[in-house]
């Protein structure tokens, strides 16, 4: 005992520190404690307090009314001298007395030692156990506790285990020969419960055994009698048979005596090298002891969903071993087969199983689903079972499995969500994700030694991301590195490497543990539909897909998408991580592009990605405008739009940005699909289509990489306009990245293919983008008399937007040249066209043009008041590099003003976003701060 504390449940509240009784006179507070002390060391949530204390009566502030009782109860404890044991959780309170102090806990107690020994063999430490387990009763429990709900949910199921434990302990008794003592026992006992045939039974075996047959005969009649008339009931087959046993004066073996079923222990052995998954177990736990799980009565359900290979059953089974204790009825297992290669267990067959491990004759199992429900659900009333139901396939191979009653909880794995259960039967739902790459190291240790992970960091950082963090797949090359103990680790990974990207990595003999096999019997239960969409998903160019990116694949409008990909999602053969957003785990997405590969003809996957294409260069040229309206006349000669592809509109530059910024990664790849299966057309098309979001986003790498993909295409078909296009781009990448030679060199290629073809707009853009890298060369006449032609051309063709930038560069050059007078009326008409357009980040940077102009005049304030305006503007943008760089040189300026404190502040806010940016700029910054 934690300082001589005990409480009692089992009667009347009771409440003793050092011998001494502590009484709890507010019934509030006994309820509260009785609440906390059902559920000793797990957590209550409030709302379950709320509602065992005032039931639907609740008060105005509920959660305020709880913190004031709890708060009472534990000063009435403290006072009495108890410790602390009331402890405040993230949403409820829990009291921290170990079982030995609740007189529940130590009749649960009893009982498992009443168990162990029945497995000996021991009926004389059986019938103690148990003696010792009844003696912690003290009449009714929760006697004094005034809460509707206690009385509804726990009561019911504490006075069935007491006479259960009863009835256990007169069968023992009755086999160990104590017939006398048990007679007057049990006849109090069936005067009290008139209706408890058990009872019955065993008085009549206990008079029979005794040599009293008449008395043995009378007992039975009045058992019945009591039976028919207050329950219409006839007496059960066993003791009809006692009755026959009696009036034939055959004597009953005590091995006849009816008594408690066998107690099931079906959990199969722990997984070993079970790790990664502490996080998930304490989920499970803490779901375990929620009281949400059980609505209306029900008994708590909880489904483990989630992907194929990712280690539901490990953990499910890892976790029943650590809770078994708590369900001293016994444990259930069955594997349901839902996803496997041999037949789907049907839920007769469950049963059936159920039945003969809670102890009835095969003989007495009925041949019906609803009759083998019905008994199943009889037999399991008033007891506290973990019934784990793994690899089901669907809720209605469940849903009979289910027992009725609140003492028992519900743990089921499966691939699907099984969301019919959520909805009907109250259950919760819990996604096991693949692991971490922290889990999978965790994993990888448990199963080869931490000493052998450490020595080779590197190589498993590189199993693991070709495993794809998936449990099995790890599982698998984990069981190869055990085999080979002095084989490094780094070979394992060469061999991984050199099986190429597909499945074949992961191949074994045993179809249990072959992540083809194991994927398969997930696909095979697809519709149609579900099971098409499926292989089209393998020729998408990323695992990450929008909802009408998947409809182009298949070829369908989206609304008719809609349901295979939820089908697929439910399946967890992909994930919805987002509103219309879907990810395809790495080895399904590989095992979908070989379903494509063998089952779809390729000029169907030729078509399908050539779709998928257009549909993103089309969606991306009508987002490019939005973000750069300066360029909005230019366009590129474009064929009309396949009348099977529905690019995405868009009407706001946050909408056009935001969509650039979620398929950016789908965009590269795409580029390079166009490359390599000879779409050449829609290649440099949907390169010249990201060039303003790369540009905007500095992905200098990315640029030029696309870039170059789409000039090979535009080479191929000899597309002088496309060639132009490319190297136009690449160049103002060489010119961001310092490469200020190269750059001129490739605008110089592309001015002369523009002039090639007499296209005046493009001449005007790469004479523009020239002038630029003149002017970082340092040639500041050359750079003017570029960025002057180029204003003259777009003025000549009415070209107003790339005229704001042309007269921007021509600023910037004259400022740079030490001319900012003459640069300040340039950008001032540059910023006039800017806000005439509604080009608001033309705007800002039109700003910090004129704001660097005028500090080099001295006019210190203005410089200060632009520069901030530009921030501003960036920061509505929620362009955060921009942003940063704006506030970097708002900085400057207020320094340069004297205002150094001011600076400093502005400096110190855009070092936070640099840095949260990875931005190179964040270390000159901080030296500017030290200094």
């Amino acid at each position: 005992m934690v300082n001589g504390v005990e409480f009692g449940l089992l009667g009347p509240i009771d409440v003793r520190v050092d011998g001494r009784p502590v009484p709890i006179r507010s019934p509030k507070c006994r309820t509260l404690l009785a609440t906390l002390l059902l559920e000793t060391g797990r957590l209550v949530s409030v709302g379950r307090l709320t509602e065992a204390i005032w039931d639907d009566r609740q008060p105005d502030n509920p959660r305020r009314a709880a913190q004031l009782y709890v708060t009472r109860l534990r000063a009435l404890l403290e006072e009495a001298g108890s410790p602390p044991l009331i402890s405040t959780g993230s949403d409820g309170y829990l009291i921290e007395a170990g079982d030995d102090l609740v007189d529940l806990g130590r009749f649960r107690h009893w009982l498992l030692a009443a168990d162990r020994a029945a497995r000996r063999c021991d009926p004389d430490g059986e019938s103690t156990a148990l003696r010792a387990a009844l003696r912690q009763w003290r009449g009714d429990p929760l006697c004094d506790v005034p809460s509707e709900l206690l009385h509804r949910e726990s009561v019911p199921g504490l006075r069935e285990q007491r006479l259960r434990t009863l009835e256990r302990r007169i069968d023992v008794d009755l086999r160990l020969g104590r017939y006398a003592e048990l007679v007057e026992e049990l006849r109090g006992l069936t005067a009290r419960d008139r209706l408890r045939e058990r009872l019955w039974l065993q008085l009549v075996t206990a008079l029979h055994r005794s040599g009293r047959r008449a008395e043995a005969l009378d007992a039975y009649h009045q058992g019945c009698r009591h039976l028919a008339e207050e329950l219409g009931l006839d007496p059960g087959e066993e003791f009809q048979r006692l009755h026959a046993q009696v009036l034939a004066g055959t004597p009953t073996a005590p091995a006849e005596t009816v008594g408690l079923p066998p107690v099931p222990r079906q959990l199969p052995p722990d997984v070993s090298g079970f790790a990664g998954r502490s996080a998930e177990v304490d989920r499970l736990h803490t779901l375990l002891h929620t009281r949400d799980l059980r609505p209306g009565g029900a008994p708590g359900i909880l489904v483990l969903n989630g992907t194929a290979g990712v280690g539901k059953t490990a953990l499910a089974l890892h976790w029943s071993r650590r809770v078994a204790e708590s369900f001293p009825d016994g444990q259930l297992w069955v594997n349901l087969r839902g996803y496997d290669d041999r037949a789907t267990v049907t839920p007769e067959h469950a049963l059936a199983l159920f039945l003969r491990a809670l102890g009835l004759p095969t003989a007495q199992i009925p041949a019906d689903l609803d009759g083998q429900t019905g008994l199943y659900r009889s037999l399991m009333d008033g007891r506290r079972m973990l019934i784990v139901l793994d690899n089901a396939g669907d809720a209605e191979q469940v849903r009979p499995l289910l027992p009725g009653g609140t003492g028992s909880f519900v743990l089921i794995t499966s691939r699907n969500e099984l969301s019919a259960l959520v909805v009907t039967e109250g259950a919760r739902s819990v996604r096991l994700d693949p692991f971490t790459t922290c889990q999978a190291r965790q994993m990888l240790a448990a199963r080869l030694g931490r000493q052998r992970i450490d020595a080779e960091p590197e190589a498993v950082d590189r199993i693991v991301e070709a495993c794809g963090r998936l449990p099995l797949a790890l599982a698998i090359v984990a069981a190869r590195a055990v085999a080979r103990p002095d084989f490094p680790l780094a070979a394992l990974h060469r061999q991984l490497a050199e099986a190429g990207d597909g499945l074949d990595r992961f191949a074994s003999p045993d179809t249990a543990v072959d992540v083809r096999a194991v994927f398969s019997w997930s696909h095979r239960t697809l519709g149609t539909p579900a099971a098409r969409l499926f292989r089209r998903l393998g020729l998408h160019p990323t695992p990450e897909l929008s909802a009408p990116a998947a409809a182009t694949l298949a070829g369908v409008d989206e609304p008719r998408s809609r349901p295979p990909l939820d089908e697929l999602a439910a399946a967890h053969l992909v994930s919805e991580h987002a509103p219309d957003r879907f990810v395809v785990h790495d080895l399904l997405y590989a095992y979908a592009a070989e379903l494509t590969a063998e089952q779809d003809p390729p000029a169907l996957r030729d078509a399908s990605q050539r779709r998928l294409v257009e549909w993103l260069t089309r969606s991306a040229l009508n987002a490019r405008p939005l973000l750069q309206p300066s360029e909005s006349e230019v366009t590129v000669p474009v064929p009309g739009v396949p009348p099977d592809v529905a690019p995405l509109t868009f009407s706001a530059e946050r909408q056009a940005r935001e969509w650039y910024g979620t398929e950016r990664h789908n965009l590269i790849a795409a580029v390079e699909l166009a490359q390599a299966r000879g779409f050449d057309d829609l290649c440099w098309r949907l390169a010249y289509a990201t060039w303003v979001h790369l540009h905007l986003t500095r992905a200098w790498a990315e640029l030029i990489r696309t870039h170059r993909a789409g000039l090979r295409a535009a080479e191929r078909t000899g597309d002088r306009i496309g060639q132009a296009h490319m190297l136009s781009g690449i160049g103002t990448a060489y010119r961001s990245t310092r490469q200020t030679g190269l750059a001129v060199r490739t605008h110089q290629r592309a001015l002369e293919i523009f002039r090639e073809v007499d296209d005046p707009a493009g001449i005007a853009t790469v004479l523009s983008n020239l002038g630029a890298a003149y002017r970082d060369a340092g040639e500041h006449l050359r750079s003017l008399r570029c960025s002057r032609q180029a204003y003259a051309l777009e003025r000549a063709h009415g070209e107003t937007g790339n005229m704001s930038i042309s007269l921007y560069q021509i600023a910037l050059t004259l400022t740079v040249a030490g001319r900012p007078a003459e640069a300040v009326p340039v950008i001032t008409e540059s910023l006039e066209i800017f806000r005439s357009m509604g080009h608001r980040r033309g705007e800002a940077r039109a700003l910090q043009a004129a704001a660097t102009a005028h500090s080099q005049l001295g006019r210190h304030g203005a410089a200060i008041a632009q520069y901030r305006r530009a921030a501003e503007i960036y920061r509505d943008l929620d362009d955060r590099w921009y942003h940063a760089a704006s506030l970097h040189r708002l900085g400057d300026a207020l320094r340069t003003a004297g205002r150094r404190q001011d600076g400093r502040v502005v400096w110190r806010q855009a070092l936070a976003v640099y840095e949260e940016l990875g931005a190179p700029d964040a270390a000159a910054l901080r030296r500017k701060l030290r200094e």
